[in-house]
């Protein structure tokens, strides 16, 4: 009698090589993403300042 192993199933594989960033925490500088579209809109607020004058 064939025994039938239900506790592995081989699923394919989805992830094509793709890592998963938020399982990784590394070292370094951490910034959130608010704060780059704040730095980013005093980039944009900067330009358009110093190109009217």
């Amino acid at each position: 009698m064939v025994k039938r192993r239900r506790d592995k199933v081989k699923l394919p594989s989805s992830g094509a090589g793709l890592v998963r960033y938020m399982d990784e925490e590394g070292q370094g500088l951490k910034i959130k993403p608010e704060h780059i579209a704040m730095a980013a809109g005093a980039v944009i607020v900067l330009k358009i300042a110093l190109t009217s004058f």
